[in-house]
């Protein structure tokens, strides 16, 4: 059986002395989120993930999904699970107080993401994918579609799904061939195949709300003519399927617990949200979350597998300190003496918790998008559309080297299905791949955001970078973390003018520059978290607060500044010798 313990204290630091939340609450209108209530709910939700969830997640895996005539049984456990869950209003914590919900805000939603993929991922999945379809429907659907809707999604009751990949076509949805055709009382009849459709269909919910991708009669070309329908599985005066089968789900590598579905839509009544031919913005809109959703699988799987394999590097003895013998009592020391499995624990400890502290910060943006003055409006956009593809990519390749060193670590046991941590690796590597793979998000990054708006959005992330550089360019104890971070700005700043100058001459040039040149600027991004955290760990120690949280802190910074940081050296040398030995390599020597 696995081990599980919420990260309280990293998100009290996180949450109260390095992001300060609760003003950020008290400005931003979350008048009963206060420091009491959001340190109890943590807790609260993160025992629930511990009891509840935690113990359905090696089942999930073993027993996996049941397809028989059209229809998926969840494993063992989860339906009681999430009823659990729904009854205790969880789901909707992110909900409109009239939907039933508790108005959280969304640097608490993200930590309650990473605790759930931790505990069981086949399940986070399902009510990540719930809260984009809330979102979608609240801020773009019609009055009696949200009357009808948006509270049973909100709690749980009824569950989401987004369908855009067809069997022809993945990346390029301009190729659907999803038709929706108007009826006489305002809705649509579609008729289409989806695949790769996650939780497309189950026994969790009374209901599916799927939103979906189709192009109407006579609508533009690629994607400018894709619209965006609500579908459900029954339809809500009527006790019948509404014309949607499930074929089959998909044998995967990891992921048991998470049915992936092909669904066919065979005359489906659905509903128009938005704009006729604005579906491709709308649906970015729920993949944008959905994406921060993803980045936080990386690390939520990330931390689990830390806990466990540490478990194991603590108990497990094999040979002796290399400077001499630790425990004359024993025949062998524990691995912890080893200064190679120390160098791949701290690795894991310190990408997670640069995970999070970004991944914290993204949910304040966040919060200041949705509902600071329109200045703070301005900025956190622009933050958050570059943010966004970093912390995706970032965070889901960090998850898979995360996963793979546990397994490391603990050798064979690490690679045998009793000790679940090769389960966390099964798991996580589909997070690269999904709502747009990784080297998706390194062009999107590359090829639009940096150039977006003249380069408002590089401009509103240098004035805090360089501002904090300065604010502490004379403290001695600061230099160790700011000259690093300092000639990591001042790469990346050379680096994106190389990607722009040379990527408008030859596309060529930055789509083969654009992975690196994209965890260069993730790793940037982690160097003023560690920057910002040895900031208040010092101060704190200035002040006198005795706590080792502090100096395990600091010396974690140290870790990331001298082990994982340098790695840009390599990451700039390589985009900077750009695309010539990649597209010259003829094909039939491939």
């Amino acid at each position: 059986m696995v081990r599980y313990d919420a990260p309280l204290r990293d998100y009290t630091f996180l949450f109260h002395e390095v992001f300060q939340v609760t003003d950020i609450s008290e400005r931003l209108g979350y008048e009963d989120w206060d420091r009491d209530t959001i340190d109890m709910m943590l807790e609260e939700w993160g025992e629930l993930m511990r009891t509840t969830w935690l113990p359905t997640n090696m089942d999930g895996d073993k027993f996996g999904c049941i397809y028989e005539n059209g229809q998926v049984t969840m494993p063992p456990g989860f339906k009681d699970a999430w009823d659990l869950t729904t009854a205790g209003g969880w789901f909707a914590a992110a909900a409109k107080v009239e939907h039933g919900g508790m108005e959280c805000p969304l640097f608490f939603r993200n930590a309650m993401d990473e605790f759930a993929i931790s505990a069981n991922m086949a399940l986070s999945v399902v009510s990540a994918l719930g809260l984009g379809v809330y979102d979608l429907l609240t801020t773009h659907g019609e009055a009696h579609l949200i009357d009808t809707y948006a509270e049973k999604v909100a709690s749980g009751r009824w569950c989401g799904t987004m369908c855009l990949t067809e069997p022809h076509a993945g990346t390029d949805l301009g190729m659907i061939r999803t038709k929706a055709v108007s009826l006489d009382d305002g809705s649509y009849s579609l008729t289409g195949t989806k695949m790769f459709i996650t939780s497309g269909e189950h026994d969790l919910s009374d209901n599916i709300i799927h939103m979906v991708l189709a192009k109407l009669p006579d609508a533009p070309e690629g994607s400018r003519g894709i619209s965006l329908f609500l579908v459900p599985k029954y339809l809500p005066d009527e006790d019948n399927v509404n014309g949607i089968s499930c074929s089959g789900i998909e044998e995967k590598m990891g992921l048991h617990g998470s049915p992936t579905c092909v669904l066919n839509f065979d005359a489906s009544v659905g509903w128009l949200i938005g704009e006729a031919n604005s579906g491709m913005s709308l649906m970015f809109e729920m993949m944008n979350r959905e994406r921060l959703a993803t980045g936080m699988m990386g690390l939520g799987l990330g931390e689990v597998a830390y806990q466990n394999s540490l478990d194991w590097c603590v108990e497990r003895r094999q040979g002796r300190d290399l400077r001499g013998v630790k425990d004359l009592h024993e025949k062998a020391d524990t691995i912890l003496v080893h200064p190679d499995v120390r160098r791949m624990l701290l690795k894991m400890k310190a990408n997670n918790e640069g995970i999070r502290a970004l991944g914290t910060w993204i949910g304040t943006l966040l919060d200041e998008m949705h509902r600071g003055d329109e200045e703070s409006k301005v900025h956190a956009t622009a933050l958050i559309a570059l943010l966004t593809p970093v912390i995706k990519a970032l965070g889901t390749d960090l998850g898979c080297e995360t996963c793979s060193l546990a397994i490391q670590v603990m050798g064979g046991a690490g690679y045998c299905s009793e000790y679940g941590v090769e389960q966390f690796y099964r798991d996580v590597r589909i997070a690269p791949i999904w709502e747009g793979t990784n080297g998706i998000q390194a062009l999107d990054l590359a090829g639009r955001k940096i150039t977006q708006d003249f380069g408002r959005n590089l401009r509103s992330l240098m004035w805090p970078l360089v501002e904090f550089i300065e604010e502490n360019r004379d403290d001695p104890a600061m230099a160790r973390y700011t000259k690093p971070l300092h000639q990591s700005v001042r790469g990346l700043q050379q680096l994106t003018l190389l990607m722009v100058a040379e990527g408008m001459g030859n596309p060529h040039f930055l789509a083969a520059g654009a992975t690196d040149y994209c965890t260069y600027f993730g790793n940037t991004m982690l160097a003023y978290m560690w920057a910002r955290m040895a900031r208040v760990s010092l101060d704190a120690k200035a002040a006198g607060i005795e706590d080792s949280f502090y100096d395990a802190k600091l010396r974690l910074a140290d870790v990331f500044f001298a082990e994982i940081l340098p790695d840009n050296v390599g990451l700039a040398a390589k985009v900077q010798a750009g695309h010539k030995h990649l597209m010259k390599f003829p094909e039939a020597s491939f």
